[in-house]
């Protein structure tokens, strides 16, 4: 009789039988679903800083570009970890959610076939420093589960996956979530990807990993200009953050000066232009006007549109 699971070496081994259908993951009906599967495989993985770069074309095709610094995955099991039931958890299979001990028992690995089938595309991109996992969806074939809030510039939930990921995690990892250019300047910055070749070779190493920018934006990173990420998990990160504007004067004290719509779409053109060099946009810029002070306040959110 075949057992509960077949050793494909490496320490991977294909979960057959009764063990493959009680070890198998929830089912994949949204976006939010894979990336959650693609996070835990990295945490599995022993990853201590997991990056996503997210993206949206066409107001359509969503890529997800997962990289850690787990374990890694061997060469010559590139494609084989697509198959069914594979998994590098068959003897010791952690609990998905250390905080639920009673929660089912999750196997490394075993999502990836299921996120393959409803991927257009899903692909190792490189197999270790870090390990890279590339995948497409046509949201109108694998939706983004709605927004229930309708005050946030983003349409989708998957910063707020990650983060809530990153809340019930181990504390000693770090997640990162954003467009390719700011996870790019954050592996930088982290010395994920170290930044001392030249702009093709980084351009050329970063496309390698599934992270496609210009040779401009390179540069721009390089440059200071496009910051790296803070890690989710605490509130952090742009999206939905306030910025203060600048004042003058003593408040309470001194003339009012007033602004005309001419004076206050200058303002707000300048904010908008500087935050277009973060790969970030503005709205909602609001004026005060007191006695010798001036105040603005706008909302910082990140697009969901590549600029690329």
């Amino acid at each position: 009789m075949e057992g509960p699971y077949r050793d494909l070496g490496a320490g991977f081994a294909r979960l057959t039988g009764l063990e493959g259908a009680r070890r198998g993951p929830s089912r994949i009906t949204h976006v939010e679903d894979a990336l959650l599967e693609l996070l835990r495989n990295a945490r599995d993985a022993g990853a201590r800083s997991v990056y996503v770069a997210s993206s949206l074309k066409n107001r359509r095709y969503r890529t997800l570009t997962v990289l850690d610094d787990g374990g890694g995955i061997p060469e010559s099991h590139r494609d084989l970890i697509f198959e069914p039931g594979v998994t590098t958890r068959h003897l010791r299979p952690l609990i998905p959610d250390p905080a639920n001990p009673q929660a089912s028992f999750h196997g490394a690995g075993l999502s990836l076939y299921h996120i393959k089938n409803a991927a257009l595309t899903a692909a190792v991109l490189s197999t270790s420093s870090p390990t890279s996992i590339n995948v497409t969806f046509d949201t109108h074939h694998l939706p983004e589960r709605a927004l229930q809030s309708a005050t946030r510039p983003s349409k989708t939930n998957l910063r707020a996956t990650v983060q809530t990921f990153a809340q019930k995690t181990n504390p000693n990892t770090s997640y990162y979530y954003g467009p390719p250019a700011r996870i790019l300047a954050s592996l930088l910055h982290n010395r994920i990807i170290h930044p001392d070749e030249e702009t093709a070779r980084l351009r050329e190493r970063a496309e390698g990993l599934g992270i496609g920018v210009s040779a401009r934006t390179i540069q721009r990173i390089l440059g200071g200009e496009i910051r790296p990420l803070e890690a989710e998990g605490g509130g952090s990160g742009t999206e939905g953050s306030r910025v203060r504007g600048g004042r003058s004067g003593r408040g309470g004290e001194g003339p009012v000066l007033a602004l005309g719509e001419e004076e206050r779409a200058g303002i707000a053109d300048i904010l908008g232009r500087a935050a277009r060099a973060g790969y970030l946009e503005v709205e909602e810029v609001r004026f005060e006007v007191r006695p010798g002070e001036i105040s603005f306040r706008a909302r910082v959110y990140e697009p969901e549109e590549e600029y690329e």
